[in-house]
């Protein structure tokens, strides 16, 4: 590998400390500046992407759930037994952390049989700050699509 500039930023002593800490504990190996610079990384790909969203509307890659689209970014969150899994939505797939590629069904009965994954399942959109049922996302999708479906027979009635 080639020469890589490189700039300093300062942390609260006891932060690093701790970040180390944790780093050693659960991820042995991992220099706390390469963890850093990869949140870094993942931090600005994320928001790139959400004001891409605000300025064209649209997300350029994505997770396509029945009739929910999840876009690149989007957090999902299950829990059983007390014990809580994330995955995230990854160009075109959702990866725990681990690494595994999984649909949504997998995702939520990784521990469990016959779980419906519509209501095991929070999403949390890239930009957002709140969790939300992804059967609850499903509903309002179907109800903004009657709206919208409504509003465009009233439409071609009055012309």
């Amino acid at each position: 590998m080639g020469y890589e500039p490189t700039q300093s930023i300062k942390l609260p002593f006891i932060d690093f400390l701790n970040l180390e800490f944790h780093l050693m504990e659960t991820h042995p190996g991992v220099k706390p500046e390469t963890f850093v610079t990869e949140l870094v990384q993942r931090w600005l790909k994320i928001e790139m992407e959400r004001l891409a969203l605000r300025k064209n509307g649209r997300a350029k890659r994505g997770f396509q759930w029945k009739n929910i689209f999840l876009p690149d970014g989007t957090s999902l969150r299950t829990s059983y037994c007390n014990t809580v899994e994330f995955a995230n939505v990854v160009n075109e797939y959702i990866v725990t952390d681990d690494g595994a590629s999984l649909t949504p069904s997998l995702f939520a009965n990784r521990h469990a049989k016959g779980r419906n994954a519509w209501r095991f399942v929070l999403l949390r959109f890239p930009g957002d700050d709140f969790w939300i049922r992804a059967a609850d996302c499903r509903i309002r999708f179907e109800e903004l699509q009657r709206k919208q479906s409504k509003s465009k027979t009233e439409l071609s009635n009055v012309v």
